[in-house]
């Protein structure tokens, strides 16, 4: 059979199929078309009424536990040192008045001795002389004479009732012997360091039986219960920030929470940062602080008038926010008063008007939107654009 025949009956056949094929399925295609579209997806905003009140702000900021008043322990004369009253160890606690070490004073003593036993021959030599010549004199100077004790701190010196008289003891050396002594009880006293406060030794330098020599560092002492907080704060807040205004402190869990005060404020920038320290006074209470500890401080500032609080990712370029009027989001220019992470506190929109608080995403100017009401809100698919965030006035 001819070739080219049996192609001609074979695209007849295929023909003749695909034709009966589409006949078949022609129906179910009509019907596909003629299924109804869906109805377009409705987009809801939450939104806040305008509503302007008294806005109280704070200044939340971060920073560690540090000791207010610490003493560095110099020595100011030199022999062997020894421990006082407590163990001259890092975290031994002693109260107010407690010898914390002193240093070897049995020569200097011995050589003051001698010099108020000096002192005591030179007034008694001239006793007589004064008897004589200032009949008027001798009875102070004879008084004061008796009560002298060289084991014990010489009273202050009687006042000379002329010139002559003055003149006479200036010459017999009374007055120089007298302040050398004054002066050498000052440096005995140098030997025996007293704790001017409640507290304890977080260094010590140097132990008990080393050799020490005037300015050796023996250690560190704080006082007790002095404790402040020391934060960095950024320059664009440290106007709000109240002077003596009453602190809110925690710890970074959260569970432990003290009170403070404002004392101080910083006049100095951290070039670093670009901050600047505050310093707040914590108020002991049942829980135990530690030199070094990081704690939260929200610091009360300036309250705001006339202004009203929106999640900060509801402003966009800067001063724009979206209101929606009827069905339509329209753009609003906004006058922000202060601003922070999450938040931030406006005014210049007509109280009652409906901000948006979170713009749907793609959101932009005449684009249909429709309020968030939970009856409106479909039960099997979640609306687009619904805001999860909480507006609040903290």
């Amino acid at each position: 059979m001819n070739i080219k025949l049996i192609s001609s009956i074979a695209f007849g056949v295929i023909l003749i199929a695909g034709s009966a094929f589409f006949a078949d399925i022609a129906p179910s295609l009509k019907k596909i078309e003629e299924k109804p579209s869906l109805p377009p997806v409705k987009r809801y905003v939450k939104t806040a009424a305008v509503r302007y009140t008294s806005v109280p702000t704070n200044v939340v900021a971060y920073g560690r536990v540090e000791t207010a008043q610490t003493l560095d322990l110099i020595a100011e004369v030199s022999g062997r040192m020894n421990r006082g009253a407590v163990n001259f160890k890092e975290g031994s606690r002693f109260s107010r008045g407690t010898l914390l070490y002193l240093v070897d004073d049995q020569e200097v003593k011995l050589n003051l001795q001698a010099q108020k036993s000096n002192f005591l021959r030179d007034l008694a030599t001239i006793l007589p002389d004064l008897k004589i010549d200032f009949p008027e004199a001798y009875d102070k100077w004879k008084k004061y004479f008796d009560q002298l004790d060289v084991s014990g701190n010489f009273p202050e010196i009687p006042g000379s009732d002329s010139q002559k008289e003055k003149t006479f003891l200036a010459t017999k050396n009374i007055y120089a012997s007298y302040f050398t002594i004054k002066s050498a009880e000052v440096n005995l006293r140098k030997h025996r360091y007293y704790a001017p406060f409640d507290g304890s030794i977080t260094t010590v330098n140097i132990q008990s039986g080393s050799f020490v020599n005037p300015g050796n560092n023996l250690g560190k002492i704080i006082k007790a219960g002095a404790l402040e907080l020391k934060v960095s704060v950024e320059t664009s807040d440290i106007p709000w920030i109240i002077q003596n205004s009453l602190v809110r402190i925690s710890s970074s869990e959260g569970n432990l929470t003290w009170e403070g005060t404002v004392t101080r404020i910083g006049d100095v920038v951290n070039p670093n940062t670009q901050s600047v320290d505050v310093f707040i006074k914590i108020h002991p209470n049942n829980y135990r602080l530690y030199d070094g500890q990081y704690l939260e401080a929200a610091i009360p500032a300036q309250t705001i008038e006339n202004g009203m609080i929106i999640p900060r990712n509801a402003i966009f370029n800067d001063s724009e926010v979206f209101v929606l009027q009827d069905t339509l989001l329209k753009k609003r220019e906004i006058n922000i008063l202060r601003i922070n992470e999450e938040t931030a506190v406006f005014n210049g929109l007509p109280a009652g008007e409906d901000v948006v608080i979170e713009p749907p995403v793609g959101a932009h100017n005449n684009m249909k939107a429709y309020k968030l009401d939970t009856k409106d809100i479909p039960t099997s698919n979640k609306p687009i654009g619904v805001s999860s965030v909480k507006v609040s006035s903290n």
